[in-house]
């Protein structure tokens, strides 16, 4: 189990009564996309071996069934760039886009080699390919070759000039033909004996470029088939015949990969497969990125990279596509969890608008949802996705209006709105292109959806099937709002990522526009810590927390907003000048912080930092934490970046509406140095532990559905062996309940 450092587990000084406010962070894993593949391999036994964007995948034919490795215990980062299975000694070889090494032995035991990543005098570090001969591994880079010893697992020798190229070439492959490596570069093709001493020496190089026969002088990759050497540039396929090389394969359309088995020398492109015999009759999926076509146990395998949808491959004429259960992309921009517990997931970040749909997460299934899978989606721009009470799930897109998902015990109903169907309105060079960010409902159960860039209008709502709209009350110039959160009083306060701060609007819940309120929020008038705005939340006291640019703020008393005057706003001195991404309020009104530079969890009212959460002290992806989401019924909690998502279990639990206690581990040996686990607490417990006579041990407050203890009296001292009472009550409900502990050495 790991445990932040910084935690406050308890507050066991002075009365007998601490609060169980701990953070506690277990059982980490990371959740991925494995469906684009940039490298595979088969290993001994016929399984295929994936290096992908998002980890390691690794499919057995024979039993259908899958493996994936990712960064917990396994890969040191995620975006895998190389692989290589070293059939005779059993290892597969994992290169990766930072310059991570990562080896797996034949029990599926990985041993992490840092030095490349670490070499910041390059960088560009990315790992491209992998040869071997004898105990060398010959690592292909973007600043030249690596030598790795693989005996002694030392390197031998990093070349970063190869003959009169300039230093730094990236080697986009390498191969071993007898006695001499091969090379591909963006400058040509060059090799070197290896009987040499060092292939530092530019002097051992030959380079190759178009006067030996090359269709281009940048050279994309370099096989040798054992009895010579095939390349392959954008538009043409070529082996070297001992003087030249001679092209045999040429193409309008760019290569994404090049096979050389046997005599068979097979080419990709987005649309097909070619060989020296012609195209190859097999219809793909969608578009091909790369292959590989190799003999394995018997079978003459082909296996083909497809986009967006991993891998499919072919025996004998049949092609099958390997389900793979995974998020569409690694970009996790905006995430939601709705009543269900499902978390969805949207992947447009905004620049560069590359999104990829939205990805739903039922817990131990994938649905991935985009123009392909869902017409009624109107863009894969999707930028927010905004889960409400009521169930739904609202895709907030980019020019495509939004989607309301419903999800069933048969799966996900769609309702699809925008300028035809709504009061919801396009830019003003478009009234077609309509974009919806962040949608709230309101305790009427009225939907608030943010109309960014309408012309005429910031906000639509929904209200029992009837639609209205409203401008920007302060300034209807101001178009760019992409937050929003609505207070007990029916308050809506958006906030904008342009610097135009916060504006918030009361209707009153009536048609009467005379009687609304409407006032702006900013640096001018306020204490406000920036205009630049990208969250606004609501707690569960009502209170509204506001992330910007250089820190976090919070209204208290949004209540007191009037035509005249705004609440009062007190910044959170802790985070001064944090970049802040999002804000997510967990089941024990702790609010979550996530930043440039990790999360921060605040206690209820932003005066203490309970927990840092970084790179430094967990398995997190990145500390640059897009959005953050904590699920109030299992405890998870997500850390999403553009690289994946991060999930950790927590003690972050929503009360029970009555106590329904669990102790555990039992027996509890506090000696080993874990803590125990008191759950199924009421709101508001009042925890006390005694000894079997009736002896006050230790007490504390719980907040949310669980509470912890380290076996330790309120002095300090571990409690000797025996059996204890926990006695648990809660002032909210007005009931209480008993367990017990049994406690050993």
């Amino acid at each position: 189990m790991l445990r932040i450092a910084c935690i406050l587990l308890f507050c066991l000084c002075g009365p007998a009564v601490g609060f169980a406010q701990s953070i506690q962070l277990s059982n980490w894993r990371t959740l991925s996309s494995l469906t684009t593949v940039r490298s595979a391999d088969l290993d001994t036994t016929g399984r295929i071996w994936a290096a992908t964007s998002g980890g390691v995948l690794v499919y057995d034919r024979r039993s259908e069934t899958t493996i994936e490795y990712r960064n917990v215990n396994a890969l040191q980062t995620l975006d895998c760039t190389a692989l290589m299975c070293d059939r005779a000694r059993g290892v597969v070889y994992v290169g990766q886009y930072d310059g991570a090494l990562d080896i797996a032995d034949s029990n599926g035991s990985w041993t992490n080699v840092s030095d490349i990543r670490r070499a910041t005098q390059y960088t560009r570090r990315r790992i491209n390919d992998f040869a071997t001969r004898g105990d060398t591994l010959f690592i292909a880079t973007d600043f030249g070759v690596v030598l790795y010893n693989l005996k002694n697992q030392t390197f031998i020798e990093t070349v970063d000039r190869i003959g009169d190229l300039q230093e730094k070439t990236k080697v986009s492959g390498v191969c071993i033909l007898r006695d001499t490596v091969w090379l591909s570069t963006d400058s040509g093709v060059a090799h070197a004996p290896l009987a040499v001493e060092t292939l530092r020496l530019p002097s051992v190089w030959t380079i190759l470029d178009t006067t030996s026969g090359l269709p281009a002088t940048k050279v994309n990759a370099i096989q040798s088939n054992g009895t010579t050497i095939a390349i392959s540039t954008d538009y043409g396929a070529a082996t070297w015949d001992g003087i030249r090389f001679v092209v045999r394969i040429g193409t309008s359309t760019p290569i994404t990969g090049l096979s050389y088995s046997g005599q068979r020398l097979s080419i990709s492109t987005a649309t097909e497969l070619r060989t020296l015999d012609g195209p190859v009759p097999i219809v793909w999926p969608g578009e091909i990125i790369g292959h590989i076509w190799q003999k394995a146990s018997g079978e003459d395998l082909l296996v083909s990279f497809v986009r967006d949808q991993a891998l499919g491959y072919v025996n004998g004429s049949a092609l099958t596509m390997i389900a793979v259960n995974s998020p569409i992309s690694n970009q996790f921009a905006n995430m939601s969890i709705d009543t269900r517990g499902g978390l969805w997931v949207a992947t447009d970040v905004d620049p560069p608008r590359t999104g990829q749909g939205v990805s739903y997460f039922s817990g131990s299934t994938w649905r991935n949802i985009n123009r392909t899978t869902q017409p009624l989606l109107g863009s894969n721009a999707c930028y927010k996705v905004s889960s409400l009470a009521d169930g739904s799930t609202w895709i907030g897109t980019w020019g495509g209006g939004t989607l309301r998902c419903l999800p069933t015990d048969t799966g996900l109903v769609y309702e699809k709105y925008n300028q035809n169907n709504s009061s919801l309105a396009g830019i003003v060079q478009d009234p077609a292109y309509v974009l919806v960010a962040e949608v709230a409902m309101d305790r009427f159960g009225r939907r608030w959806l943010l109309n960014e860039q309408a012309a005429d209008r910031l906000l639509a709502t929904l209200d029992e099937g009837s639609w209205t709209s409203s401008p920007n009350c302060s300034d209807p110039r101001s178009t760019i709002f992409r937050t929003l959160a609505i207070d007990a009083n029916g308050g809506v306060w958006t906030g904008s990522p342009t610097g135009s701060g916060v504006v918030a609007y009361n209707d009153r819940n009536t048609p009467d526009r005379d009687d609304d309120i409407c006032n702006v929020v900013r640096t001018s008038n306020t204490q406000l810590p920036d205009n630049v705005v990208s969250c606004i939340r609501a707690d569960r006291f009502g209170a509204i927390w506001i992330g910007t640019a250089k820190g976090v703020a919070v209204i208290s008393s949004p209540g007191t907003l009037s035509n005249t005057s705004v609440p009062f706003v007190r910044r959170i001195s802790a985070l001064s000048n944090a970049v802040v991404n999002d804000i997510y309020v967990d089941a024990l009104n702790y609010k979550w912080i996530a930043t440039t530079g990790g999360v921060f969890v605040l206690n209820e009212d932003g005066t203490e930092v309970i927990s840092t959460i970084t790179k430094s002290n967990t398995p997190l992806l990145d500390d640059n934490i897009r959005t953050v989401a904590v699920d109030a019924l299992s405890g998870l909690a997500y850390f999403g970046t553009t690289n994946g998502c991060s999930v950790a279990q927590t003690s972050s639990l929503r009360p029970l509406d009555a106590f329904s206690i669990k102790v555990y581990p039992q027996p509890f040996k506090p000696t080993q140095g874990g803590l125990v686990v008191i759950d199924g607490l009421a709101p508001d417990a009042d925890i006390r532990i005694m000894t079997a006579g009736g002896i006050l041990v230790s007490a504390m407050q719980a907040r949310g559905r669980q509470a912890l203890w380290d076996g330790r009296d309120v002095n300090g001292t571990v409690v000797s062996p025996g059996v204890y009472i926990v006695s648990a009550t809660s002032a909210s409900t007005n009931t209480s309940a008993v367990g017990k502990i049994a406690v050993t050495r």
